[in-house]
């Protein structure tokens, strides 16, 4: 198996809301601590040298606590990325579709808070939405005129 290649400790930011520097990447502030697990040495712990808190280096992520195995949850976050259903995911990976409902929603929040933090400040002169099209199912008959009940 060849070595993990880890992102830069600059791509990170201190996770303590107490801490002045939380939330500001690349200030040079953390620091590798230890691992979270020492036999793969895949995970790393950080430490803050403004406030001294500890945390894991997927703190804040979809990944972080996750009991799912990473190819799984890669190959989930990539099916359901290509617009692939729900019931169908979880059969192709072979997992609990409430698992993939889970992991949808852990995704789309951490998407969602990505992207309030990186775009900024955007002037849009145009836009042009495209047609989405769909077909929507009648759950009912057709309306029948309205007649006093009996």
């Amino acid at each position: 198996m060849e070595p993990r290649q880890h992102v830069p400790l600059s791509a990170f930011c201190c996770q303590n809301p107490q801490c002045p520097d939380v939330g500001k990447r690349g200030q040079g502030n953390l620091a590798q601590h230890s691992w979270v697990d020492r036999q793969t040495q895949r995970i790393r712990n950080l430490r803050c040298r403004t406030c001294k808190k500890e945390f894991s280096e997927r703190k804040g992520t979809p990944w972080y606590q996750a009991k799912l195995p990473e190819a799984t949850a890669v190959a989930l976050a990539q099916h359901l990325a290509e617009g692939d259903g729900i019931r169908k995911t979880a059969r192709l990976l072979g997992t609990h579709h409430e698992t993939v409902i889970r992991w949808n929603r852990k995704l789309g929040e951490h998407g969602k808070a990505l992207h309030e933090e990186r775009v900024r400040h955007v002037q849009v002169k145009e836009a042009q939405g495209d047609e989405l099209w769909s077909f929507v199912g009648k759950k009912r008959g057709p309306l029948r005129s309205h007649r006093p009940r009996r």
